[in-house]
């Protein structure tokens, strides 16, 4: 096994020991510091780096989207979906045309989102298996 494989099943064990509050936090986490390197790729004028980063920023909040229930989280969940589709539309625009006046919102948005999902985070208990030890 390689070192990247080994890594990869690490990390695959490490994502399926999280909450499910936990999981978000990741995501959030990932997806702000994908924001901040394609905020830095556009100041480099890095196009592949910024697009790749926009990419994967696209690709985490379709699947924060796809991941609501929009029947069950009544307003709120509604909410968020207007937000990430409004974070996946600012995503491409980005993309068209690369303006760091026009990332910083996407960032504070996502910032504000991470530390809000940290709260709930730190409230879930961890899983029952975990606490025995």
């Amino acid at each position: 096994m390689t070192a990247h494989a080994s890594a990869d099943r690490y990390r695959q064990m490490d994502i399926a020991a999280m909450t499910p509050a936990q999981r978000i936090v990741a995501l959030y986490g990932r997806l702000l510091l994908l924001l901040r390197q394609a905020r830095l790729a556009i100041g480099s004028g890095d196009i592949a780096a910024r697009e790749a980063k926009l990419d994967h920023a696209s690709e985490i909040l379709h699947e924060l989207a796809a991941s609501l229930d929009l029947e069950a989280g009544g307003e709120l969940a509604t909410r968020l979906a207007a937000l990430y589709a409004w974070l996946i539309g600012e995503c491409l625009a980005v993309h068209i045309r690369p303006d760091v006046a026009r990332i910083d919102p996407m960032i504070t948005v996502v910032d504000e989102l991470h530390g809000a999902w940290v709260a709930v985070a730190r409230q879930v208990p961890p899983p029952a298996w975990d606490q025995a030890g």
